[in-house]
């Protein structure tokens, strides 16, 4: 093909997506000097607008971001995007400055494979598009006829009905449903800066954190031509638009004229339960197709819930991208690459004695793309923190594993799991300091690192990390039978099975059910479902007594912190976790040396003052009686104050004229360090 001219085929292509308002992906083929020079010669003579440069090196006329800071692009749109696979791969940076492209632009993509086992399931991805060489030009899968299209019509709808909300009837909540790259945070925006042009209204936005809500209030800015304060917009008139957490939204409940909850399906059903009690004009609005909402789950439990309790409640669904057009290639190619179509399909003809269970290798998942849809789109559905990020994580890691129940060629359940421990006896050491936290041990690090216990950071464990259960089959038994094969597979080769999660009292039952055993909660509360963080423990291997040690340190904390950080555990799982069973108190050596090796441990900088303040307490109650020839002074009234009295870190500061909580705890240590030297006298 002696006329073939790559830089002719890409104008040509680039012709083509302005025309059809879709854009396309071209993997380039070929040596990395011949590819500089043909972006360069290309990306010169296009006149683009805005260039994305994704990877390591840098091209002068682009905008050149690592793959992680491209997930900062949201809100922002782009005609080119450059991207070198191999420097510093981001699934979420990716599919983020994917997203911001818009309808005419291209994605070139340099060619020279990843290594890893994800590279292996992408390059099967990425022979699907169009490929460019020197000397050939071979056409993509995915084309697509464009659609003639109106692309804000159902946006307009979309701010029609959130205004609706307003003036309409009182208790009949409207949903707003779409894909991404909808417009349907914009929509939300819009409709606010629409209701606060005219009128002086309170309007208050809520989602499971402020990134998701970035791009709200950036196009309500816009709308209004102000500058926001953080996530506060003032309009002239009085009115106002402000963010304000999901656990604040219920604690302190303030009145609003309209409230809207952004990415709803992020939110725990039983807080949205609430949110729609409390609040009379309020508009729900979530992503069903993708990473950020939970698709069917969120329809099949909360919208029945709706029809129930908010008779005459609006639903509305859109499906017009804004940014290209319903039929663009590469939305379809990167929903397929990344699995961000991964949707959890009905289940038929399922019998109780039909059900199987078995291991899945990472190879099977590579291998069969129905196995790896079915199982991620199990562990999209029950978890809204999943990203592309976690498949990459899954098909590279081989620290994780993963067990299946399934019939008739369908996956009914997943348990994704990780193993942890084993860890060098000089790293558990400085872990228990406080000085080391290595990544890939969760449960292992946090309990050796807070009860100064050294075996769960040197055996070898399991931590599952999600149980995933199909949601027609829920609550029948499916989970524990699950886990139990689980068990069955693993008790010759873990101390112990772990797992992690927001606790909550229907989720505590379940483990418990299971014979798992609590041994941590966390000191705070997670902004979207005000959950405590938990850890619970099931012994797999004989002689681990160190449980039922960490079980005592922890119910000892636990009733320590209870007029603290946890005042605000709900009562359900409060009374579920004391009446798990009855406490021994540790024989009194033990107690003692237990006792002294925490603290010990705390005052070279290991654990937390939360995790360890119970033990200086009962060390306290056990030296005072001894100590009657020591004269009071500062370090008795510091350790009374914070131990005894629980004083806030502010009224000690002041007391005793510390600048600050860091230099506080600095002397606090030296107090502890003080009443444990004069026991070993």
């Amino acid at each position: 093909m002696p006329n073939f001219n790559p830089i002719s085929c890409l104008s040509s292509l680039h012709q083509q997506a302005i025309t059809q308002f879709h854009r396309f992906g071209v993997v380039l083929d070929g040596t990395k000097e011949w590819q500089d020079c043909l972006i360069e010669s290309f990306g010169r003579q296009g006149e683009f607008n805005h260039v994305v440069n994704l990877g390591v090196e840098s091209i002068e006329w682009a905008h050149n971001l690592t793959f992680k800071q491209a997930r900062k692009l949201l809100g922002q749109e782009c005609d080119l995007v450059i991207a070198d696979v191999t420097q510093g791969f981001d699934a979420n940076g990716f599919a983020a400055a994917l997203g911001t492209l818009k309808g005419g632009g291209l994605l070139l993509i340099r060619d020279s494979g990843i290594s890893d086992a994800f590279g292996t399931w992408f390059e099967k991805s990425l022979n699907r598009l169009h490929r460019l060489s020197e000397t050939e030009f071979h056409p993509s899968e995915y084309m697509g006829e464009a659609q003639d299209i109106t692309p804000f019509a159902e946006q307009t709808l979309a701010i029609e009905a959130v205004r609706k909300v307003l003036t309409g009837h009182r208790k009949r909540p409207l949903v707003v449903t779409a894909d991404r790259g909808r417009g349907k945070s914009s929509a939300l925006g819009i409709a606010s800066a629409q209701i606060l042009a005219t009128e002086p209204k309170k309007i208050l936005v809520t989602a499971p954190n402020k990134t998701a809500v970035e791009t709200l209030f950036q196009r309500a800015a816009i709308e209004l031509d102000i500058q926001a304060q953080g996530m506060k917009l003032q309009s002239d008139n009085g009115g106002c638009l402000e963010y304000i957490a999901p656990d604040a939204l219920l604690r302190d409940t303030p009145d609003c004229d309209l409230l809207l909850v952004d990415e709803a399906s992020a939110i725990p059903l039983p807080m949205l339960h609430k949110i729609v009690e409390r609040y009379h004009r309020v508009c729900l609005a979530t992503t069903v197709h993708g990473y950020e909402g939970c698709g069917r789950g969120f329809s099949v439990k909360f919208e029945p819930w709706l029809d129930k309790h908010k008779k005459g409640w609006k639903a509305l669904r859109l499906t017009q991208p804004i940014r290209w057009n319903p039929t663009d290639p590469l939305e379809a190619w990167l929903f397929d690459a990344l699995l961000l179509d991964a949707e959890v399909e009905p289940i038929n003809g399922v019998q109780a004695n039909s059900v199987a269970y078995r291991r899945v290798s990472r190879d099977e998942l590579i291998r069969d793309r129905s196995l790896l849809q079915q199982c991620f789109a199990l562990l999209v559905n029950a978890h809204y923190q999943t990203s592309p990020n976690d498949l990459v994580q899954l098909l590279n890691d081989p620290k994780q594993v993963m067990f299946v129940a399934h019939a008739n060629n369908q996956i009914l359940a997943v348990v994704l799991a990780v193993e942890e421990g084993g860890l060098d006896e000089g790293i558990i050491e400085l872990v228990m300091q406080g000085k080391r936290r290595p990544a890939g041990h969760l449960v292992a690090v946090s309990l050796s690192n807070h009860l100064s216990i050294a075996e769960p950071s040197r055996l070898d464990s399991l931590r599952v990390m999600r149980i995933a259960v199909h949601p027609q089959l829920q609550r029948q038994g499916i989970g524990s039978s699950t886990l139990n094969f689980v068990i069955q597979q693993t008790a010759q080769s873990y101390a112990f099975l772990s797992t992690s999660f927001g606790a909550t009292s229907e989720l505590y039952r379940f483990w418990h059910k299971n014979s798992f055993r609590c041994l941590r909660l966390g000191s705070k509360q997670d902004s979207a479902s005000g959950c405590f963080s938990s850890i619970l423990v099931r012994p797999l291997a004989a002689q681990m007594t160190w449980i039922e040690d960490a079980r005592q340190l922890f119910s000892l904390q636990l009733v320590d912190t209870l007029r603290g950080q946890h005042k605000s555990l709900d009562n359900e799982l409060l009374f579920s976790l004391l009446t798990d069973h009855t406490y021994q108190p540790l024989g009194f050596e033990r107690d003692t040396d237990a006792l002294k090796q925490l603290l010990t441990r705390y005052v070279e900088g290991g654990n937390s003052f939360d995790s360890s303040r119970f033990a200086v307490a009962r060390w306290l109650l056990r030296v005072l009686p001894s100590v009657n020839d020591i004269h009071f002074n500062w370090q008795w009234s510091l350790l009374l104050d914070l131990v005894l009295k629980q004083q806030p870190w502010d009224v000690v500061c002041n007391q005793f004229g510390f600048s600050g909580r860091k230099q506080a705890e600095q002397q606090y240590r030296v107090a502890v360090r003080y009443i444990l030297d004069l026991q070993c006298k």
